[in-house]
């Protein structure tokens, strides 16, 4: 009012450029904080990570005490495991994990090898623990596995496969005639179900025995079928029943089945389907349940030599 300019507080109007960002001499800070602040912040963190950790551990020490390391927590009837096993087979290539056929030629025995390799490995679990199962007679089986915790699982018995699909023989993949083993998904306490008299499906009515369960594979389409050939089942009745049910269980060894193709045509693919047949064994196409599927093809052609660059 009387001209004379009030005295006011002296301000730094110049923006901060990102070197003084990141070291500011004047104000004595390093990326916006001093070193109370950065010391406060990095307490909070270090504290709260701290207990976050310990929350995290507690919880999962929790749950764990919780499990059982033999039988999953939900099984059974709507579960995500349900009732129904599921079929599967071998050889299957590790090397190709999304592929389902089985195609060699005749005449390249580099071709079979991994097919009879792999067969050969994974049938090698029944004598690699001997002394951990028992022999089971033509009376016994693995019901007492249930009841009795020392009690030893039968030993799986590889000498109806002798015949046709032994490893002397390749397998049937050196003559044309290869073996595909066939097994049933492990469900913790599943056993077959006898159908009643009568009742037995067509497709395996001259080959079911009561306690087991029976394989049948035939052709997946009307072409298939009609290429299929002839097909020999090992042992004929298929899955032996007594060395169910399932119990996790040291030396285990699941039971299995071969069906070994005589007469599949030469240098044609043959989609193959191949079912498991109890009373408590549903079929559904959609969901491939108690079914599999996969494809054979031998070729019978001439070994062209690789040209050595």
């Amino acid at each position: 009012m009387n001209g004379v300019e009030p005295a006011t507080a002296a301000r730094d109007d110049e923006p901060e450029t990102f070197a003084q960002f990141l070291y500011n001499k004047k104000n004595g800070t390093v990326l916006g904080r001093t070193g109370k602040s950065w010391f406060q912040i990095v307490f909070f963190y270090i504290i709260f990570y701290a207990i976050l950790a310990a929350f995290w551990l507690a919880c999962l020490t929790l749950f764990l005490k919780t499990l059982d390391e033999k039988v999953p927590r939900f099984y059974g009837k709507g579960t995500i495991i349900g009732v129904n096993p599921g079929v599967g087979y071998q050889p299957w290539l590790k090397e190709r994990p999304d592929s389902t056929l089985i195609k060699f030629n005749l005449r390249d025995p580099e071709s079979f090898k991994p097919y009879v390799d792999q067969i050969g490995n994974y049938l090698s679990k029944y004598n690699a623990n001997s002394t951990e199962t028992r022999e089971c007679g033509a009376g016994e089986s693995n019901d007492d596995l249930e009841n009795n915790a020392d009690s030893l699982p039968c030993r799986f018995d590889l000498s109806s496969f002798e015949k046709g699909c032994s490893e002397k023989q390749q397998f049937g993949y050196k003559s044309g005639k290869p073996c595909v083993v066939i097994s049933l998904n492990r469900l913790i306490g599943w056993r077959p179900t006898d159908y009643a008299e009568g009742s037995v499906p067509e497709e395996v009515k001259d080959r079911y025995k009561r306690g087991s369960i029976a394989i049948n594979c035939q052709g997946a389409t009307t072409v298939d079928k009609e290429h299929i050939g002839k097909i020999n089942y090992m042992p004929p009745y298929g899955i032996d029943g007594r060395y169910y049910p399932y119990v996790f269980t040291k030396g285990y060894q699941q039971p299995v089945a071969m069906v070994k193709f005589d007469s599949i045509p030469r240098n044609k693919l043959v989609i193959v389907e191949c079912r498991a047949y109890a009373l408590n064994i549903e079929h559904d196409i959609s969901s491939r349940l108690g079914m599999v599927y996969f494809e054979v093809m031998v070729e019978d052609k001439e070994v062209v030599a690789k040209k050595e660059l």
